[in-house]
């Protein structure tokens, strides 16, 4: 991987922040990563919750462009202003161009200078070439869901998820994604400020519903954690297994087997958010076929890891099979009220 400037992005997706605030963009169309200086202002003295009516139209309104031409990619917050930032691709043609935002604790938004110079950039290697897509797993073992939706999956350039998710932890950014090898489910780490020094592990887990060891799927959404001492990634997958993966195994050129504890069971997750209830830590995790599940720290601790020897059941176990969701998922939560509301209740 190499560090370069005098670029700007050509797509923006996942977002994150070091802890004093440098705003990481990952641009899957260019394979890199831009890292931003950000004003980093003042904490504010209290956050209050606010309801972010209609955001699509702020958004769009700030950026001069129609609500239908946006398409909405991450989100992260500023550490210190607590501010929301979001990534958009904006549709010009047959381009997405990309933009960001941050919202201010009153609800403004602003366009981002992805053009600024107080930026640098390093370029990912092993990115998947732009005319390569998934294999369509129509016809194969799986009766659900029908043909179509594999068929649709399949249409999905692989260099659409070079970078799927981010996370900056302990000097570092760590990108999820996929790559052109063929165990392409990958993840990468590269120390910041940028040197184009970087590491690249793949990554193979064991799907609970599907009974098989699974290489293609990159990881959707991650966090860390200190599991019984050992700092540790806690991440879910987009077929939907929740694992985990000692960060000391995570070394360049490793094949690394993650430790399956879970599976959503057909429950794509979209974002996992670590936060601290009283005296326990947590996790958020949101995923587009089930309620936001919070699962507790504690459970992941004492997971068992699935195998094929201890699969709860040895008959054909798919997404909608009464054991699913499976593992520590602990408590499934509802919003209440049109949209995600900022209030809910279990």
């Amino acid at each position: 991987m190499n560090a370069i400037n005098q670029v700007t992005p050509q797509s923006a997706g996942a977002l994150t922040f070091s802890p004093d605030g440098v705003l990481f963009v990952g641009d899957s169309k260019l394979g890199a990563v831009f890292a931003f200086e950000t004003e980093r202002g003042q904490a504010p003295a209290s956050l209050d919750p606010f309801l972010f009516e209609s955001f699509d139209e702020k958004i769009a309104d700030a950026l001069g462009v129609t609500v239908k031409s946006l398409v909405m990619n991450g989100m992260a917050i500023h550490p210190i202003t607590r501010e929301p930032y979001l990534s958009v691709g904006v549709r010009n043609g047959d381009r997405l161009e990309p933009a960001v935002v941050s919202v201010s604790l009153a609800g403004e938004v602003r366009p981002f200078d992805l053009s600024s110079s107080k930026m640098t950039v390093q370029q990912l290697t092993d990115i998947p070439d732009e005319s390569k897509h998934f294999k369509s797993r129509a016809g194969g073992p799986f009766p659900y869901p029908p043909a179509a939706v594999f068929e649709e999956k399949a249409r999905t350039p692989l260099r659409s998820m070079t970078i799927v998710d981010m996370k900056f932890h302990n000097g570092e950014v760590f990108i999820a994604g996929v790559s052109n090898q063929e165990f392409s489910s990958t993840l990468r780490r590269i120390p910041y400020p940028f040197t184009g020094a970087a590491s690249e592990t793949q990554v193979e887990i064991y799907h609970l519903a599907h009974g098989l060891y699974e290489t293609r799927a990159p990881i959707r959404a991650m966090q860390f954690a200190s599991i019984n001492g050992e700092d540790t990634l806690v991440a879910a997958y987009a077929c939907s297994p929740l694992v985990t993966i000692p960060v000391s195994e995570l070394k360049h050129g490793a094949k690394v087997r993650a430790k399956t504890i879970g599976d959503m069971g057909n429950g794509q997750p979209i974002s996992m958010v670590a936060f601290r209830d009283g005296d326990e830590d947590k996790l958020f995790i949101t995923n587009l076929a089930r309620g936001p599940m919070i699962v507790p720290l504690s459970g992941i601790r004492s997971a068992e890891g699935y195998t094929p020897e201890n699969r709860p059941t040895k008959d054909k176990m798919l997404d909608q099979h009464p054991t699913m969701p499976a593992g520590p998922v602990g408590k499934q939560v509802l919003f209440v009220g049109e949209g995600l509301n900022k209030s809910f209740s279990a």
